[in-house]
């Protein structure tokens, strides 16, 4: 236990410097949760200007009245406006992009991903069973969604409320190896989600996606300096 609480303290002061160093990374939360995602999925392996720059000319109106529009562009021409905002491998995410909305508008039949919360919250009126089925149906289409990197569905749930586990990516990874949060002892998935979630439960103040846009952010920056 003394370990867990060392590591916690540690991690909790980590993130705290990460706050403030890289306060540009943390997601806008005044953001509809479908426009942060998108802006999460660009800035991944894009800097924080380019990614804010290419989800600004995703949503503009007088190129793209809405998110379902986005949704029947080409690939190509989706790409193109990856491209003139500087978005490395836009060939790569512009089909998984157009593949993600296109799958989400058939199970919501919107783009909107509060859609999934809504469901819930109206199947929670019909009691307690109720909410829990809904939130099981949700959870199974978020983890079933394409277009999305394998530790997507973990920070689409984070996101919705329905999670409070960190992301698994390679540069949570990456950092926890860094900075010797893991240990020798931790090697399985499963013991690696639960140390993710022990530790983020001593951050105060910052939500589980803001956490992680902040390790992504030092992995991209000052890791790689190193």
């Amino acid at each position: 236990m003394a370990g867990v609480r060392d590591k916690a303290k540690k991690f909790s002061r980590f993130v705290k410097g990460l706050e403030g160093k890289h306060k540009a990374a943390l997601p806008d939360t005044s953001m509809p949760l479908l426009d942060a995602f998108v802006f999460y999925l660009l800035f991944y392996s894009n800097p924080v200007t380019h990614a804010r720059r290419a989800h600004r000319a995703l949503t503009d109106d007088k190129q793209f009245t809405s998110w379902t529009e986005v949704r029947v562009s080409t690939a190509r021409e989706i790409t193109d406006v990856l491209e003139k905002s500087k978005i490395k491998h836009a060939d790569f995410l512009a089909p998984r992009l157009l593949e993600f909305l296109q799958r989400l508008w058939e199970v919501v039949d919107e783009t909107r991903l509060e859609a999934f919360t809504d469901e819930i919250a109206l199947a929670a009126e019909e009691g307690a069973k109720a909410k829990k089925d809904a939130t099981a149906r949700v959870r199974a289409t978020i983890e079933e969604l394409p277009g999305i990197p394998p530790w997507g569905a973990t920070y689409l749930l984070a996101a919705l409320g329905l999670d409070k586990t960190l992301p698994l990516d390679p540069f949570t990874e990456e950092v926890f190896m860094e900075q010797d949060l893991f240990g020798a002892e931790v090697r399985t998935l499963p013991q690696k989600r639960r140390v993710l979630k022990a530790l983020l439960e001593s951050v105060d103040g910052l939500g589980t996606v803001e956490v992680h846009h902040l390790i992504v952010e030092y992995a991209k920056r000052d890791l790689k300096r190193r």
